[in-house]
């Protein structure tokens, strides 16, 4: 059975009836193009999937790249350059908890929080106005147990990077609400790619 026809009961978190969404889809990022166009505030998650093309042993820093020209396009920075990351150890706890965010330098404009994740040649960003994670899983297989396997294990990843720092006190992330999605990925059959991000409060905060 491929994905299409995968269903899980509706009280799980990784699909079924209740939980019926369209995958989201990743726009194609290119850095020979003009920087793309990214609108705030955010309205959920900002998705970009990146074709790393220099040799293998330059992925990563292609990857940054990419990432870094998203970036300041949602913060309105003149260059990559110009946009500050703040990924550092939680000043409350001293742990990295793997939530990233973004600000212009010397800018007043509100962070952006990003996420991404790489295999081979292949990377996916996410950017969002809360704290957002991405986690990646390649199916063992095609059939119902490969898929749901997979994707668990790809929405505890996406999940552990869809929490603020700072509240450390236990449990971290009681009362706050998150929302599980997963990203169409048809470069690669097997691929599970989920996004989580946290939901904004009534008030907007």
């Amino acid at each position: 059975m491929d994905e299409s026809g995968f269903r899980l009961p509706p009280t799980n978190p990784d699909g079924g009836w209740a939980r019926a969404h369209a995958p989201l889809l990743a726009r194609p990022l290119d850095l020979t193009a003009a920087p793309p166009v990214v609108n705030r505030p955010i309205s959920t998650v900002e998705l970009h999937t990146h074709h790393l093309t220099s040799h293998p042993t330059g992925w990563a820093g292609e990857s940054r790249a990419g990432l870094g020209l998203l970036l300041s396009g949602a913060l309105g920075a003149a260059d990559p350059d110009g946009v500050a990351i703040d990924d550092g150890p939680c000043p409350y706890c001293g742990v990295v908890h793997g939530c990233t965010a973004a600000l212009a330098n010397g800018g007043p404009t509100s962070p952006v929080y990003f996420a991404s994740v790489r295999q081979g040649d292949r990377a996916v960003h996410a950017l969002a106005e809360t704290p957002v994670g991405l986690g990646l899983a390649l199916a063992a297989g095609r059939d119902r147990e490969a898929l749901r396997a997979a994707r668990k294990t790809a929405r505890l990843a996406a999940a552990a990077g869809a929490v603020s720092r700072g509240p450390c006190g236990e449990p971290r992330t009681t009362g706050v609400a998150r929302t599980v999605r997963y990203v169409d990925a048809p470069w690669q059959p097997g691929w599970v790619v989920s996004v989580v991000w946290q939901e904004r409060d009534r008030d907007g905060s």
